[in-house]
């Protein structure tokens, strides 16, 4: 593999058209990266096979793009591309008025959404079959095309899941996203599911406590771990402001929840020793302490799935010990035996801490990537969906139901 080569391939980044090369991703935005050490342990060829597509044609509708994920045994198709999304009709129907951006967001003007659909769908031998179908959440000014290159639709087309990646990620949005496809495609309303990366991850950890009636689990990456709260709307696309309060817990059920993010990912590990980031300071010196905040965050989770919450101080008590395991070193969690694992994949060693509920099992669950900056990885796609095919939802009843 010729890795200078690679790293110059471009992709389209943001939504308003600016084109990226891979390196970006790894050295341009983050100096702290070993890029060698990628190299030398074999992550480059998973990247370049979990980026493929977007790399291969800069239009996402090429036929190019389109075969190869027939070849990989999805059907991809675009809906909504034409259908304009007025903001003046939407305040009338909610009572809620968003300001535009000045930064130029296009996706918010069209309700657009993709989706990959397990060819199997398709056959009328399985016409009583459903599939599970999961929400992909786009970050902060990216066209949903770049979705395609962030390893999901790649891992749901092994395991036969359908994915949709839409425009607006709004609940009540989303929600009629839903019924269309459903009109359209086998979809097993018990196994919905939404993750996000980047911004998409803030709003898939929002979306998680304010609808556990519509998704049986979420996936949040690269996002801080929070209680989705927000006083106003940030980011380039708009959500009311929500009060952060668990609807599960008000429900009496469960919502599970997979949080994942690289250890470079704006120096959030180990948590003993958080920072709060800012694009602008690369010295961790210089930023203010963030470890209240995130261990804050991972129990409002906790809390909601009926687990042992982790004490702050047991938390500080780890800084600078060396007679505790990988996991809870580099993660800054103590963390029992039974609670930590470690997974190296594609050449990245990947440290998780599971907090179980008081039933024992995991339904809220921490992944730290390691040399990993703001960036999907192919194993990230893997325990997302490794992680939400143990959950199901019943829609009637709300209750969260446990697959081994």
């Amino acid at each position: 593999m010729d890795y200078q080569k690679f790293l110059d391939r471009q992709f389209v980044m943001t939504d308003a058209g600016r084109i990226d090369r891979v390196r970006d991703l790894y050295t341009t935005f983050n100096p702290h990266v070993d890029l060698q050490a990628m190299i030398d342990g074999g992550y480059m060829e998973a990247l370049e096979e979990m980026m493929e597509s977007i790399l291969m044609n800069l239009d996402d509708h090429s036929p190019e793009v389109i075969a190869y994920w027939a070849k990989h045994g999805m059907v991809k198709e675009f809906h909504g591309e034409n259908t304009p999304f007025s903001w003046t009709e939407y305040a009338a129907k909610t009572g809620y008025e968003w300001k535009a951006n000045p930064v130029d967001a296009p996706q918010n003007n069209q309700r657009r959404w993709n989706s990959f659909v397990p060819v199997s769908a398709f056959d009328p031998a399985n016409k009583d079959r459903k599939y599970p179908v999961i929400f992909m959440l786009h970050g902060g000014f990216n066209p949903i095309s770049v979705i395609d290159g962030w390893g999901l639709p790649l891992e749901a087309s092994k395991r036969e899941f359908i994915v949709i990646a839409p425009s607006i990620e709004l609940d009540d949005v989303l929600e009629d996203i839903l019924e269309e496809a459903k009109a359209l495609y086998p979809i097993d309303e018990s196994r919905v599911y939404v993750c996000g990366f980047s911004y998409g991850g803030f709003m898939s950890n929002y979306l998680g406590n304010k609808r556990p009636d519509l998704f049986a689990a979420v996936c949040p990456c690269g996002a801080p771990i929070s209680d989705g709260y927000c006083e106003k709307a940030i980011g380039p696309e708009p959500q009311p402001p929500f009060d952060g309060k668990a609807r599960a817990k008000q429900m009496g059920t469960y919502m599970p929840v997979m949080n994942i993010y690289g250890n470079l990912d704006g120096f959030r590990f180990p948590l003993y020793d958080a920072k709060a980031f800012n694009p602008r300071i690369m010295n961790r010196d210089e930023l203010p302490s963030a470890t209240k905040t995130y261990v804050d965050g991972l129990n409002h989770w906790i809390r909601v799935n009926k687990g042992q919450e982790i004490d702050l101080d047991a938390v500080m008590a780890l800084k600078g010990r060396e007679d505790v395991s990988p996991e809870e070193k580099n993660m800054g969690l103590p963390l029992a035996p039974e609670c930590r694992h470690t997974v190296v994949a594609d050449g990245i060693t990947n440290y998780i801490a599971d907090f179980p509920s008081e039933d024992g099992i995991v339904r809220t669950r921490l992944m730290c990537e390691m040399n990993m900056p703001h960036w999907p990885t192919p194993e990230m796609a893997r325990q997302i969906l490794d992680f939400c095919s143990h959950f199901s939802r019943d829609r009637k009843t709300g209750e969260s139901i446990y697959h081994a």
